[in-house]
């Protein structure tokens, strides 16, 4: 646990920093002390939380009022307290400010998701897991634990997961009060999930491949938020697009071999179904083989290198990238691949050619810093990455992996 000089320490270290300052290391500094400090305050919570819980017969209520928060906050604060009791590491870690408290609803979310059994397994596997976090953003951590949940319960019955999940399908509707908007909190199987993103994705780019409707955003977030939802809007209102035969992409990674010597095997899905179920999929739809090794394109299906022939990808480049990438290329950004647009790094009016190893997937907002907010970008033969800004920082990547998802 944190020391209270250490903490007074910090303090006076960030109240020291001018407003002002240019130098970037007293910045980068200060705004490391400012983490830690959040990250004692959130270990401090969840102490007093676990106080107020054994003194108040209606601790969520207790909390809100002297926090002037709301019941739903102190009851993720209350939900603190349980994951901190069950990975008491967790809980001095994030007293001593090497975590956060994102990092802990991590854990509590994915352990509530789970059946008992897992759930016990994955309690397990929390030092190894705690690691991870000391050295990662919640997102990453996320990711870390989601695979190795996904991993626990593939070891377990699939099918019968997939059936629990289709009892836990939920829809909520709502009127946001402050906006006079109605709102939907919708949780599906991933199953359904996918029909449903399939379906939304189709009648996305039916509708609005040319032309975006009438008061379109121009943020790049907010307009592919605006497109899905009148796509939706479409869907009930009848006007649905002819699907074709869905699309698997089976991505065999000789990165990291199995242990037995053959390759890792990716679905390329968004979400993680039974094999079983694959299985059945498959001769209903149309399958890809995507060969990769360490960043690179090893195989194949349809033309990938189009030269100057045309400045627009074609779908067997983008199925091929689909291999590689799950999210936008740029370090840290979690658009989905499915969402992004396939930029020419060596721009296409510069003569950058329309060839695979000139191509990388980008999200609308990165796309636009790229081409209008002087994000210059190279790409070296295993596909790492080389971003350099206008204030001159550079961002850096390995090869890709899809496993950053």
């Amino acid at each position: 646990t944190m020391r209270s000089d250490e903490v007074q320490c910090l303090v006076r270290r960030v109240a020291a920093v001018d407003v002002d300052c240019a130098d970037w290391g007293v910045l980068k500094a200060a705004v490391e002390d400012v983490r830690r400090l959040k990250s004692w305050v959130e270990g401090r919570e969840v102490a007093l939380a676990r106080s107020v819980a054994a003194v108040s017969s209606f601790p969520e209520k207790s909390l809100a009022e002297a926090g002037r928060t709301s019941l739903r906050d102190s009851e993720r604060m209350l939900d603190r307290v349980t994951t901190a009791d069950q990975i008491p590491a967790l809980g001095t870690s994030l007293d001593a400010g090497r975590v956060s408290g994102a990092h802990v609803d991590v854990m509590t979310s994915a352990l509530r998701q789970l059946e008992p059994a897992i759930r016990e397994q994955l309690l397990d596997a929390a030092p190894a897991l705690l690691i991870i976090a000391e050295n990662a953003t919640p997102d990453e951590f996320a990711r870390a634990v989601r695979d190795e949940a996904r991993r626990l319960e593939r070891d377990s019955d699939g099918l019968q997961r997939l059936q629990r999940q289709r009892r836990a399908v939920r829809l909520n509707t709502w009127v946001d009060k402050a906006t006079g908007m109605g709102r939907w909190s919708a949780t599906w199987d991933p199953e359904t999930m996918l029909r449903l993103q399939n379906r939304l994705d189709a009648q996305v780019e039916a509708l609005f491949h040319d032309t975006p409707p009438d008061g379109c955003p121009t943020d790049p977030i907010e307009k592919q938020s605006y497109l899905r939802a009148h796509a939706l809007l479409a869907l009930l209102d009848g006007q649905g697009a002819r699907l074709g035969r869905p699309e698997i992409i089976v991505v065999e990674d000789h990165t990291n071999p199995e242990p037995d010597g053959r390759p890792t095997l990716d679905w390329g899905l968004d979400v993680d179904l039974p094999h079983e179920l694959l299985d059945t999929l498959r001769p209903t739809a149309s399958v890809y083989p995507i060969t990769v090794r360490n960043g690179v394109v090893i195989d194949a299906p349809g033309e990938l290198n189009l030269g100057r022939t045309t400045r627009l990808a074609n779908r067997a480049q983008r199925r091929a990238l689909r291999g590689l990438y799950s999210t936008c290329a740029i370090p840290g950004c979690c658009v989905r691949y499915s969402r992004t647009k396939l930029h020419h790094v060596i721009w296409w009016r510069h003569g950058g050619r329309t060839d695979l190893e000139n191509l990388l997937p980008v999200c609308e907002q990165h796309h636009h810093n790229i081409h209008h907010n002087d994000w210059h970008v190279t790409m070296g033969p295993n596909r790492e990455l080389t971003i350099t800004l206008p204030d001159g920082h550079i961002m850096t990547t390995g090869p890709p992996t899809r496993d950053a998802a």
